[in-house]
């Protein structure tokens, strides 16, 4: 970890600008859904499959991505991702065909979560002691949200002043690729490595040592069913703008602040109260509690533009919920005392099953609202969500339960 506490949060604010950046591309449809469709000139069906190539390009690639971070320098890693990922906008931009952009959401799964998300995490975790956990995560998932809304509100005015269509995307991309190389140069000049500690032999050795661990599969479980919400959230945006009248500059805010506005709140508090309480895993529980009250109200309320306010203020306590899980979700390894040195491996298996979502999720929902347009859709898609959240509370119950026993177990071999 760092020496001091202001080498601490300058190189805890560098990671925060680094993982705004690096995300850009692939989750530009959370705030341009409709634009994007319209510039690729795809079908929601051939937009989520899209994204459906990015989600199994890094589901693969997770455990040989954690691997990854424990051998290697974590600056390497981060800058080489953040510069790879800012030249391939340049041709995002461009607005390739259906399979130009496939070709693209793959490179993104290998050039943002296989070299960067595990080095990204160990990090993280190397900036403080295991009491510190939950805000480090908290302020880490919630500077991304600073960082990203600074930058996605300039982009949006940008956006508006060009017309608001593709000639406005296509603007808002060169700009993301321009900061995100300008993120990358600056890990390489100034991020310091954490010690790497003691290595294990191999992938193999690593891989199955965190296969032995129950935690590592109940926090992927957790995982999955809170990047699930954080996916399926994104389609609020279009429902309200396709179903329920909204202005398109409106979903557009919404998503912004969905996006990196609630972010930059939600994360960093959540964080500082896991502390508090004397663990992640109580905020997670709550968070899931919470989010699946926001499901059911959105199934209940009609879609009709008077219950716009209602929708919309839903939306952001869902994504306080959201990023709240978020930001809490790394900060269980420490609680469940997860072992630094296979730190990288345990968050790649754990990312396995925490990101399937992302090869489902998009053709899957893509589907339904094709198959269903309008309101039904919607429904289905809310419905799923209300799932992802009763699943995720009984998921953080057993972590709890786990821990507790593990504990129990320590203090009768010490005793």
């Amino acid at each position: 970890m760092s020496d001091s506490p202001k080498g601490k949060w300058l190189l805890l604010t560098l990671l925060c600008f680094a993982g705004a950046m690096v995300y850009t591309f692939p989750f530009l449809r959370y705030s341009y859904y409709d634009t994007m469709k319209e510039a690729l000139g795809v079908t929601h069906t051939q937009m989520g499959l899209m994204q459906a190539v990015n989600g199994v390009a890094a589901t693969f690639g997770y455990i040989p991505g954690g691997w990854l971070a424990d051998r290697y320098s974590p600056r390497k890693l981060l800058a080489t991702s953040l510069i790879v990922t800012g030249l391939s906008g340049f041709y995002f931009s461009t607005f390739p065909s259906y399979v130009g952009g496939l070709f693209l959401y793959g490179f993104w799964g290998v050039s943002t979560l296989i070299i960067f998300w595990a080095p990204f995490i160990k990090a993280t975790r190397n900036l403080g002691p295991d009491a510190e956990q939950g805000r480090l995560f908290g302020f880490l998932e919630g500077g991304r949200g600073v960082f990203g809304f600074l930058i996605g509100m300039f982009t949006l005015f940008v956006f508006k002043e060009m017309g608001e269509g593709p000639t406005g995307l296509m603007w808002v991309i060169n700009i993301s690729a321009v900061v995100t190389i300008a993120a990358g140069l600056t890990v390489w000049l100034i991020f310091e490595d954490p010690p790497q500690g003691t290595a294990s032999e191999s992938l193999f050795q690593n891989f199955s040592g965190a296969l032995k661990t129950p935690q590592v599969w109940v926090i992927g479980l957790i995982i999955f069913c809170g990047y699930g919400l954080f996916a399926s959230q994104s389609y609020i945006t279009p429902y309200m703008t396709g179903v329920m009248g909204a202005v398109v500059t409106y979903g557009v805010l919404m998503g912004i602040l969905r996006t990196y506005g609630v972010q930059a709140i939600g994360a960093p508090v959540s964080g500082i109260v896991a502390d508090k309480i004397g663990g992640p895993s109580i905020v997670i529980g709550f968070a899931f509690a919470i989010a699946a009250l926001c499901m059911s109200i959105l199934l209940m309320v009609p879609p009709e533009l008077k219950n716009l306010a209602i929708v919309s203020n839903v939306m952001i306590v869902l994504a306080l919920c959201v990023f709240a899980l978020r930001g809490n979700f790394y900060a269980t390894f420490a609680e469940s005392k997860i072992p630094m040195h296979t730190m990288g491996t345990a968050v790649g298996v754990a990312c396995f099953v925490g990101y399937l979502p992302e090869g489902f999720t998009y053709p899957m929902i893509g589907y339904w609202l094709d198959s269903y347009p309008g309101l039904p859709g919607y429904q289905i898609t809310f419905a799923y969500m209300l799932g992802l959240s009763l699943v995720g509370i009984l998921a953080t119950l057993f972590l709890r339960r786990i821990n507790r026993q593990n504990e129990s177990e320590e203090r009768s071999r010490v005793g």
